[in-house]
């Protein structure tokens, strides 16, 4: 396993304004499958998030656009805008090596810069 810091001034990403929670994982009848309890970040406690992003990566000089889930603390679901740019802190993505020998990416961050709250004016009638 690798892992490898991002600096997501640099890779922009955009949220597509979907963000799920994750799951623990259990064991029953001898298969691992996901649970109705939501995972928490070992070192801090919180509850762990997934935010969908899309950004563009280049491949062999070929140009396209990924997605990714980006697993994240946060005390509350975090509000990203669709097609927003989105800013982590801590950002990080661990290669692996999948069962059927090819490359999967998790990507993990600290933080959302701004903790993925709504706006201040969002929400609010104009006057």
């Amino acid at each position: 396993m690798s892992f490898y810091a991002v600096d997501s001034k640099r890779q922009s990403m955009r949220s597509t304004g979907i963000v799920n929670e994750v799951k623990e994982w259990e064991e029953k009848d001898g298969r691992r499958r996901p649970s109705e309890t939501q995972a928490r970040d070992e070192a801090t406690g919180m509850p762990l998030w997934q935010v969908e992003v899309v950004f563009k990566q280049s491949s062999f000089g070929r140009e396209s656009m990924a997605t990714a889930l980006v697993e994240v603390g946060c005390p509350h679901r975090p509000v990203t805008g669709e097609f927003t740019p989105v800013e982590f802190v801590g950002l990080t993505v661990e290669a692996r090596v999948n069962k059927a020998g090819g490359l999967s990416e998790m990507w993990r961050a600290e933080r959302l810069v701004d903790e993925g709250k709504p706006a201040a004016n969002s929400g609010q009638k104009a006057a």
